[in-house]
């Protein structure tokens, strides 16, 4: 008899264990579907939106959300962690094509900007961003921070894409476009 309780218990507690873990999903935490989600900030729609109404347009919001970290709110980069200044740029103010290709397919050193030795990388965003919100947050930073650049446009955007379309690595100053 006590035997046959000790099995029934045995039972009993692995479908109440079955039962819970079916219901709390754990199989997914020993498989993977391949488009594992992504966290999607719900009020950066509405951050945009509320930023193209203000000073900047668009390219505001998307500087803040992505370019800020790195380069600072102000522009002033970070030289003592590699980080090139917006500010007062030579490149960022001159031939769009060089700003529009960075964007695109990232940057690495060394470079010297303003007497100081920089070395580091910037990120390709051409995956992430698409032709109009580089165009935005291009002409955000042309007119920012002091810079006198003129507007960009999406279809400058979309001919330098289509242009590099097969470039892989990130730019070296050299070879800018």
């Amino acid at each position: 008899m006590q035997m046959l309780m000790t099995r029934s218990f045995v039972v009993v507690l692995a479908l109440v264990g079955i039962t819970t873990l079916s219901g709390c999903n754990v199989r997914g935490l020993f498989t993977s579907y391949g488009d594992d989600p992504a966290w999607v900030d719900p009020n950066a729609a509405a951050a945009e939106t509320a930023a193209a109404g203000e000073t900047g347009g668009p390219g505001k919001a998307i500087y803040g959300r992505i370019c800020a970290a790195c380069h600072l709110g102000s522009g002033k980069g970070v030289p003592g962690n590699n980080i090139p200044p917006l500010a007062g740029s030579a490149i960022a103010q001159g031939d769009a094509r060089k700003p529009i290709g960075i964007v695109l397919h990232g940057f690495r050193g060394p470079i010297e900007r303003n007497g100081v030795q920089i070395n580091g990388q910037m990120a390709a965003w051409k995956d992430q961003l698409s032709d109009q919100e580089i165009a935005d947050v291009l002409t955000f930073v042309r007119s920012s921070f002091g810079n006198a650049g003129a507007a960009v446009t999406p279809d400058e955007v979309k001919a330098v894409r289509e242009e590099t379309a097969s470039r892989t690595v990130p730019y070296t100053e050299a070879e800018l476009p």
